[in-house]
């Protein structure tokens, strides 16, 4: 057991993933350590709630309705063209609040499980405006220049082969840690398929299971429509904080059919079924790696989550169906090819890290005693 500690960790409330890397976080400490105090902040509701209305929900009107823009504006700003340059400007407009907030709480360590919030704590590092170890843990498969700061102490990464972006802008290996992406507890677990499955009053085999992270983004209602078509299947659909697509499925009376809403213990339902389709959100895709399930991939949206589609696939642990009209041709094709789905189920194991958060206080905790 660790002595107790304090702990702020920034993250921003866009989709789920942050939010949940940062729950990770904090479930394992006070796992390991008692008596610790964590905080998390939605960094930027925090600072001005007007700001989050208008931050957050143009990044989902767009992601909805205008994902292609979305794409556009990461890959300039990947490829160099800032459009502002905004770490400093931030830090000297926004930083008296956090300031504040830290003054009070006097955290040991400070974490950060978003792009925006690794910036804006990196320059007031700079700065001089922060002093406690400064963390930051990537939530994708692939690092994107936003992320980026020489504030940062440690890094925590996916794998050592996506570091190089840091490397290229200065940041010593040893401040590197590629321990995976820290996913909660529940996903550690040792979960029995045949038991597991027993909840569900689904017909048909393989079960197919349909998810679009915590806010069931992702052509859902498309999707399961056409596996619906087939009569093999029994499909699980997790609608996720998607209240719209819970009703608009819920309407339907079928057999093959299990619906679920935003489900904290996702982890069981996922090892219950047989493949996933899914969009491939980082911290997504990391929980399904960590359970040895097969992802096949259909809707990924523009940035972030085709990088995380590219490195998915050049590793086997994911198929990509590009098109609907084969969707259920292309999932019976794997489900046949014994040989081709255990492959992937291995690669999915070596890519998971169930355990990431355990190792990332290991590391914090070696750098900080």
């Amino acid at each position: 057991m660790k002595r107790p500690i304090k702990v702020l960790i920034f993250s921003v409330s866009i989709g789920a993933g942050h939010d949940s890397v940062a729950e990770a976080m904090a479930e394992r400490l006070l796992a390991e350590s008692p008596g610790s105090k964590v905080k998390i902040i939605d960094t930027i509701r925090y600072i001005n709630g007007l700001l989050n209305k208008v931050v957050v929900g143009s990044y989902m009107e767009t992601l909805r309705f205008t994902p292609r823009v979305w794409g556009y504006l990461y890959e300039r700003v990947e490829q160099g063209e800032r459009l502002i340059e905004f770490s400093q400007l931030l830090a000297k407009l926004l930083s008296t609040k956090i300031c504040q907030l830290i003054a009070e709480f006097t955290p040991d360590v400070i974490i950060t499980t978003h792009a925006f919030s690794t910036n804006l704590l990196g320059e007031m590092k700079c700065q001089g405006k922060v002093k406690p170890l400064l963390v930051s843990f990537v939530t994708d498969f692939h690092i994107h220049r936003v992320w980026i700061s020489k504030g940062i102490d440690l890094y925590f990464i996916h794998s050592p082969d996506i570091a190089t972006p840091l490397i290229q802008a200065g940041i010593k290996h040893e401040q590197i840690k590629p321990v995976g992406i820290p996913i909660r507890m529940q996903f550690a677990a040792h979960w029995g398929a045949q038991d597991l499955r027993k909840r569900f009053t689904t017909s048909g085999n393989p079960v197919v299971m349909v998810m679009g992270g915590g806010l069931g983004l992702g052509r859902m209602k498309t999707i399961t429509k056409e596996l619906l078509s087939h009569e093999q299947f029994a499909i699980v659909v997790v609608a996720g904080k998607n209240k719209r697509l819970y009703k608009r499925l819920e309407k339907r009376q079928d057999s093959q059919l299990h619906l679920f809403g935003y489900e904290k213990n996702i982890a069981e339902i996922i090892a219950a079924c047989d493949l996933i389709v899914s969009k491939p959100g980082g911290v997504t895709s990391a929980e399904i790696l960590a359970l040895g399930k097969p992802l096949i991939i259909y809707a990924a949206l523009p940035g972030q989550e085709n990088r995380n589609a590219t490195y998915l696939l050049e590793h086997n642990a994911a198929m990509k169906v590009k098109e609907l009209a084969v969707l259920n041709k292309k999932l019976m094709e794997l489900w046949q090819n014994q040989e081709r789905l255990e492959l992937m189920r291995e690669k999915a194991r070596i890519l998971g890290s169930p355990l990431a958060s355990k190792l990332a206080w290991r590391e914090i905790w070696a750098y900080w005693d």
